[in-house]
């Protein structure tokens, strides 16, 4: 996605809203764009700090997990088939990656990010098992 670039918003009562479920689509599309940026930023910060935060395991978390939310929220504004798997694997990559950054809980941006990657791993799960 490029920088700055507004996503579009569906026009009123044609969100992809899931029918008995309380969160809609966009609401995991925003999930998964909000863990992106929170990754990349957090991975910026972690190089900049170094020490343990620069760890190659740990900037290979963040990037790999920023990638995986920006192509899981890709899928789903294109309307693929394939989203609900792409969703699943994103609740697994966003709960490892919150799982890591929280081994730093004294560093308030670690603790965002666990945060941010936590929230969406619990979005993506509930994506990945609706029906559609």
């Amino acid at each position: 996605m490029v920088a700055g670039a507004v996503l579009a918003r569906p026009a009123a009562g044609q969100e992809h809203r899931m029918t008995g479920m309380d969160m809609s689509m966009d609401d995991c599309i925003d999930m998964c764009i909000a863990s992106n940026r929170m990754c990349l930023e957090t991975a910026n910060y972690a190089a900049k700090r170094g020490g343990a935060l620069a760890s190659p395991v740990m900037l290979a978390m963040l990037a790999d997990c920023a990638e995986l939310c920006q192509t899981t929220a890709n899928s789903m504004l294109r309307g693929s088939p394939l989203h609900q798997v792409l969703c699943r694997a994103c609740a697994e990559v966003c709960a490892r990656c919150a799982d890591e950054c929280s081994r730093h809980g004294a560093d308030q941006q670690m603790v965002r990010c666990a945060e941010t990657c936590r929230t969406c791993a619990e979005g993506c799960r509930t994506m990945g098992a609706m029906d559609h």
